[in-house]
């Protein structure tokens, strides 16, 4: 009989603490459950893996943050804000749900996305990227990642694509022939000499920033619709 009671503490045991999930970086689980409070159901002081499961919105911004790995534990995330923090590096894979997400104003120099089916709103503007990689997020409908030291990117993938914040790169061409459903861009303070916007139909030709020295190719309509955009002058 004893023997019966001690295996069934074990199991449950075992079953109890299989919930657990295991954060590389126990401050990252501290600053969640400090934010959000109701994701610890149970209050037993801990993030279990189907108290996680649950959650579909995290804010993160201005956490101090360096590390996100353990993210990965909130794969049903449908937002999630990572601005103003100190994330030098940012690996995001598989999380099927997530809508929006936006990581601007950190200290990135590595980006990679990939396999975000319902991503719609991206943002990693005022970085330190040289490039990035984001694959098969086919439904993107804003980008943006001005500032930062970019010099390609591929827009081919975003057939869906309306709005784009590229300003203040470092981008020598940029190609928007498979972007039919575009209505705006930024793309001044780069080094773009030419683009064509004859495949743009719906470009909204007056709020398009553009530097005075690029030359652009469209149809008649468009060119006689545009309207250049200044800048106003930088405060002292």
């Amino acid at each position: 009989m004893k023997k019966l009671v001690l295996i069934l503490i074990l199991f449950i045991t075992n079953i109890l603490y299989s919930q657990n999930i295991k954060f590389v970086n126990s401050q990252f689980a501290e600053i969640v459950l400090k934010k959000y409070p109701t994701i610890d159901i149970n209050k037993n002081g801990k993030i279990e893996i189907d108290e996680s499961a649950k959650v579909d919105s995290l804010d993160l911004m201005e956490e101090n943050l360096t590390d996100v790995e353990d993210l990965i534990h909130f794969k049903n995330l449908k937002y999630l804000s990572l601005t103003i923090n100190e994330i030098k590096t940012l690996k995001l894979n598989d999380f099927l749900n997530l809508e929006e997400l936006y990581c601007s104003r950190n200290k990135l120099t590595k980006l990679e996305i990939s396999n975000m089916p319902k991503l719609k709103d991206l943002a990693f503007g005022i970085n330190q990227l040289e490039k990035v990689t984001i694959k098969n997020c086919p439904n993107i409908e804003s980008l943006n990642f001005m500032d930062n030291k970019i010099n390609t990117i591929d827009l081919s993938q975003f057939s869906k694509l309306k709005y784009l914040s590229a300003d203040n790169n470092g981008l020598t061409q940029i190609d928007f022939s498979k972007n039919p459903l575009l209505i705006q861009f930024i793309i001044d303070e780069n080094q773009i000499k030419k683009i064509d916007i004859s495949n743009n139909p719906n470009l909204d030709m007056k709020i398009l920033y553009i530097d005075d020295n690029v030359e652009i190719i469209g149809t008649k309509k468009q060119t006689k619709n545009y309207t250049p955009i200044s800048r106003p002058p930088a405060s002292m």
